[in-house]
């Protein structure tokens, strides 16, 4: 399953805003879930029907539709029509490899962006593309599958305490936002661990699949960078906003969000650069080993070669040649062995060379 890119060959030659699935289809069957709540009350249902949830938005409560599964385009095409929501951006929600991103329209917040999980079965990080659709006492969040990002959110709008500030849609898709950025924080903290154990593996030549968790480690980093770096321009979009749907207090707890996504893109960043040098000096390490064992294969050559050399002389099978008929010629053969070697043997030492 591609990570970096899907492909668009259904798109080929469509006209723009047409809504077709840019992905894989996650989910069998779509889930909607309905939160309904004031500052006394709270009602959780499944409905069956997405138009059975829209109906249930009243200006007397507040309500958090969640739609598990995107792949419905003529679900999405109704949502389109009922919110009024150009094709355009129903088009970005169904690209489920779109850049993250901030849109205010007249009566709307749309905020695009990715959650983040490590899958354990494969050992690489998968991203899901989240939607949020935020309105007046409404706000409708789109996701790829089911999942439990959004729980701790969930916890906080069940006790009481929580629900007058919650009721605000400007607040509860930040608190959400606040969740997926909590997320980012949690995988850079379990890839860094890894990456700072590493470093142990690479100064121990004996681990022979380093290289293999160097690559890793870098394919996932440049997996994050493509997805958080985005988040930056969405929140600095959010801020700038005029709509009158944000508030001045929201705004606030965003601006403290955009630093907690500032610090998690200079954290990954700062793993980047790390996963960079431990490459570079892995790779010198084999450089350096190899530099070792060519040159002691060199030194042995050196000692070999003019000791094969002599030796080759007489071995030749020339009937006359003068050391051959002498009585200590064999004594004499090794002397002379003995001393090509004795003056190699200083000529290194001397060099440094061992």
């Amino acid at each position: 399953m591609a990570r970096f890119f899907r492909q668009r060959t259904g798109m080929r030659g469509a006209r723009p805003g047409t809504l077709l699935l840019i992905g894989d289809k996650k989910t069998e069957k779509v889930h909607i879930s309905v939160m309904q709540f004031d500052h006394a009350n709270l009602v959780e249902q499944e409905v069956a029907d997405l138009d059975e949830a829209l109906d249930m938005i009243n200006d007397r409560t507040f309500s958090w539709i969640n739609i598990y599964g995107i792949h419905d385009t003529e679900m999405i095409s109704r949502l389109g029509q009922r919110l009024g929501i150009e094709s355009l951006l129903l088009e970005n929600i169904l690209n489920t490899d779109h850049r993250p991103k901030f849109i205010a329209e007249e009566k709307l917040l749309v905020f695009i962006t990715k959650l983040v999980t490590n899958d354990k079965e494969s050992g690489q990080l998968q991203s899901d593309q989240l939607s949020i659709i935020a309105g007046d006492n409404f706000l409708l969040t789109l996701q790829e599958r089911p999942g439990r990002h959004f729980d701790p959110v969930r916890q906080r709008i069940r006790a009481s305490r929580d629900r007058t500030r919650i009721n605000h849609s400007d607040y509860l898709a930040y608190a959400l936002l606040d969740c997926v950025v909590d997320g980012y924080m949690d995988i850079i903290g379990e890839l860094g661990n890894s990456i700072d154990t590493l470093e142990v593996e690479i100064l121990d030549y004996s681990v022979r699949d380093t290289s293999e968790k160097i690559y890793r480690h870098r394919t996932e980093i440049n997996f994050l960078r493509r997805i958080i770096l985005p988040m930056k321009e969405l929140t600095f979009n959010f801020l700038k906003s005029d709509s009158p749907i944000i508030s001045d207090g929201t705004r606030i707890y965003m601006a403290d969000l955009n630093e907690h996504i500032l610090i998690t893109h200079e954290s990954i960043e700062l793993y980047y650069n790390l996963v960079a040098d431990q490459r570079d000096i892995h790779n010198s390490m084999i450089s350096n080993r190899s530099n070792e064992i060519m040159q002691v294969l060199t030194v042995f050559a050196a000692f070999f070669i003019p000791l094969t050399f002599i030796a080759g002389i007489y071995g030749m099978n020339f009937e006359y040649i003068p050391e051959l008929g002498l009585k200590n010629g064999y004594l004499y053969f090794w002397i002379l062995v003995i001393v090509v070697a004795a003056v190699l043997t200083l000529y290194f030492r001397r060099k440094k060379w061992f």
